[in-house]
């Protein structure tokens, strides 16, 4: 079962190539994915592991599950299910996994990468949603790491990154970036 929040673009140039954004956890890729048919939210687990005997409910909490089967496919399974995505949507956000990342620079796929901004209130407010959503602690201990040590500095990057402003979701960027509408 592959879990893919995105609704098929269906006016436009279908040879365009759409835009590939890394976007840091909990910013609202799905709920920016759900809601408008030229965005794909891509996520990657489903890439990585076998879901087929886990309930859809249930993937919040399986995401750093220890007992889930890894997908020999991985990743060139996920790099696929990219490009296609591609083809169809203007938009294509997948996870800032570093490895997701590394998959895409290796590939020559250009991207953009989201952060959230570094100040205790986001950080607490992340991690609520983390909470609310039914992720694992070992996840929410993961993405907290990697909150309080990624760089925010454009110099440690050798891709576009853009960090986003306290209070606002991926929605209010994309609105203001023309993006969506």
């Amino acid at each position: 079962m592959i879990i893919v929040s995105c609704q098929r673009k269906t006016k436009g140039d279908m040879t365009m190539n759409g835009k590939v954004i890394s976007v840091f956890a909990g910013l609202g890729k799905t709920t920016v994915g759900n809601k408008y048919s030229n965005v794909c939210d891509l996520q990657s687990s489903p890439y990585r592991c076998d879901y087929s005997m886990i309930d859809k409910n249930d993937y919040e909490k399986k995401k750093y599950d220890s007992s889930r089967t890894p997908n020999p496919e991985w990743p060139n399974n996920y790099l696929n299910a990219i490009l296609e995505a591609r083809k169809k949507y203007d938009i294509v956000l997948v996870p800032s996994s570093l490895d997701v990342r590394e998959l895409l620079i290796n590939n020559n796929i250009d991207f953009l990468f989201i952060l959230p901004s570094n100040d205790y209130d986001n950080r607490k407010k992340l991690l609520e949603r983390y909470k609310q959503r039914g992720n694992s602690n070992e996840l929410i201990k993961d993405v907290m790491y990697n909150f309080d040590n990624w760089s925010r500095n454009q110099e440690d990057y050798s891709y576009p990154i853009i960090i986003l402003d306290k209070n606002r979701y991926l929605e209010d960027l994309f609105l203001d970036m023309g993006l969506i509408k």
